[in-house]
Order: structure tokens, then sequence, then C-alpha cells
């Protein structure tokens, strides 16, 4: 009786799953339409639908009957800034779950390491100073890249000792003093701007926004997503037991140090392919995953598909209130995300109890 009863609850839970799955598929799907009709020039849902199913067959289902310079809007400017938005979205609330795991703290993000500090570096000293010549560094997104990739190397080489350590407080304490250092380098950097308009660039790059969304860099950041998902997912059941504590996981066979490393690598290489993009967008990473805890628990494969399908909606919505609010000035999505992220840590850090997994 026990028995049936416990596969009925596994059942029922397993249906829950699966439609709050095909829910949010198919409201992304929706949002993202949306989002491409919404902009300085209006177009309708329906030229929206029509135009992108023309454009994946060769145009071989509808008759174009609308004004060909929506095209040109939607496949090449809207379509990939929104492209841009799922993709980071659902990368920095993936990266939020891992941070999350391995340091069994909820109030982690993706910037727990300080690589949006190293990311706002890199690109600001390319604002304000040109370019790294030496090396070769000219592009904002090439000097964001080089600062976020130097952070995260340098936190998991003092946090973890090369991956000798599985300390998570070593790690979290080692984050917040590179991300102390990269932050001060940053602010001086801005002081020392020529001019009012490099100090606003940097600033405007710092909160985050969508704005350099092309074809041409939508590759590299789909691609990390992919390898990280997929790597998270087939070490899901690893990432459940990390969260029963590190001394219990390793009497359950897990090498607590390789699950630990491997997880800060993947999430600092793809948290650094997208702040190189888009700058530092905050709070996703801390808001989406307890959002979506509440419907998966701790089950890390259903968080890993919930999170990245809430974090997507999530950012593209963000991003069509940050260009909708005060048209036709376009502020940072940064801030959007902040207003929301904001109260929803306040409650987190006022609640009684908000500790989750063992202790290390």
């Amino acid at each position: 009786m026990d028995i049936s009863l416990e596969n009925k609850t596994n059942l029922s839970k397993k249906r829950g799953f699966l439609f709050w799955s095909i829910g949010l598929s198919i409201l992304l799907v929706l949002t993202i339409i949306a989002a491409i009709a919404v902009g300085s020039t209006y177009i309708e849902p329906g030229v929206v639908y029509k135009v992108l199913l023309n454009k994946l067959s060769n145009g071989a289902i509808f008759d174009v009957t609308w004004n060909t310079m929506f095209e040109n809007i939607i496949w090449e400017i809207r379509l990939p800034r929104v492209i841009l938005g799922a993709l980071c979205g659902a990368g920095l609330a993936l990266c939020g779950v891992l941070m999350q795991c391995v340091t069994k703290n909820p109030i982690a993000e993706p910037y727990i390491l300080g690589i949006s500090s190293g990311a706002s570096c890199g690109a600001v000293a390319v604002i304000v100073l040109g370019g790294i010549s030496t090396l070769g560094i000219t592009s904002i997104t090439g000097g964001a890249f080089l600062g976020s990739i130097l952070s995260g190397v340098l936190v998991f080489a003092i946090g973890t000792q090369m991956g000798r350590t599985s300390s998570t407080t070593r790690l979290v304490l080692s984050g917040m003093a590179i991300s102390t250092i990269f932050g001060a380098l940053t602010n001086l950097l801005i002081y020392s701007a020529k001019n009012s308009n490099q100090a606003k660039n940097a600033l405007f790059w710092t909160i985050g926004s969508l704005g350099g969304a092309k074809w041409d860099v939508l590759l590299f950041p789909f691609i990390a997503l992919v390898i990280v998902i997929a790597v998270s997912f087939a070490m899901s059941k690893s990432l459940d037991v990390l969260l029963l504590g590190d001394d219990s996981a390793v009497i359950l066979g897990i090498n607590v140090k390789l699950v630990k490393s491997i997880i800060i690598l993947l999430a600092t290489l793809l948290t650094s392919t997208l702040v190189a993009i888009t700058g530092a967008i905050g709070f996703i990473g801390l808001v989406v995953p307890h959002i979506c805890r509440t419907i998966a628990g701790s089950d890390h494969k259903k968080l890993i598909i919930l999170s990245s399908l809430v974090g997507a909606i999530f950012l593209i919505l963000s991003d069509v209130a940050a260009r909708g609010l005060f048209p036709p000035i376009e502020i940072p999505i940064g801030i959007i995300t902040s207003l929301v992220g904001g109260p929803f840590f306040l409650y987190l850090i006022s609640a009684k109890n908000y500790s989750f997994g063992g202790n290390d």
C-alpha cells in the first residue's frame, strides 16, 4: 500500500514537472514574439510570426503582404537581441543554480567569484584607455572577456588552491577580495576618464545592456550554454548529493574536489562569455533559482531545465521594459533586473531560515 502511494506521488510530481516545462516553453516562444513586436516601430505579432517562419523556411510558407522593411527590423535587429537575452538569462540563472549548490549558500549568484568585476574592469580599461595594444585587445568585448577570465582564474587558484581544497568559505572570501580589487580599479579608471562621454559609456556597460546583439556574437555563448547545460545535467546526481554536505558526499562516493572544480570552471567560462557581451546584469542568478526551487525542490535535473526557461523569459521581459519605459531612450537592463531582484534579496536575508544543504 505504501509503495503504491509512493508511486502515485512520484507520478504526480513527474506530471507536474512536465506541465511546468511545456507551459514555460510555450510562454518563452510567446515572449520572444511579443518582444520582437515591441519597439520604436510596433510590428503586429502576426507579422512577426509569419516573417520568422518564412525566414526559417526560405520563404516557402506565407506570401509577403507586409512592408519588407519589417523583415530587416525583425531579422537583423530585434531577433538577435531577443536571442541574446534568452541565452544570457538562461545562462545566468543556470550559473546561479550551480554556484548556490557548490557554496551551499542561498544568496550566492554567478558573480560571487568576482567575474563581473573583472569583466567591468577589462571593458572600462578599453573604453577609457583605448585598449591593451600589447595584447591585441582593442574591443570592449575582448577586454571584458580577458578581465573576467583573469578574475575567475585568480579566484579558483587562490580559493581552491588549484583544486586541492573544497572549502567554500575560502572560495567565497577569495571571490569577495578579488571583486573588491577589480571594483576599485574600475572606479579609478572611470575617475580618470578624459571626458564625460567615456564615463557615461563605462557606467552604462557596467550595469548591462543587450544593445550590442548581432548574429555574429551569438554562436560562442550558445555553444558555452549548451556545454554547461549538458555537463550539469550529467552531474545532476552529484549536485544533489553535494547539498547534504561535503562529508556526506564523500561517504556516498562523490569526489567533492573534482565535482566542485568542474562546476566552478564551467560556471566561470559561461558567466565570462555572457558578461563580456552584455555587461554585468545582476540578480537573475539569485532570484530565478529560488523561484524554481518552489516548483522543483532540490532536484537539479529539474532545476537546470526550469531555471534556464524562467531565466530566459525573465531577461527578455526585462529588456522589453528597459526599451519601453522611457522611449526612445533605452535604460540599462541591469536597472530593471535590480529593481526586481533587490526586494527579493531583502526578503531572503530577512527570512528566519534561508539555509539549504549540509555543513562543510
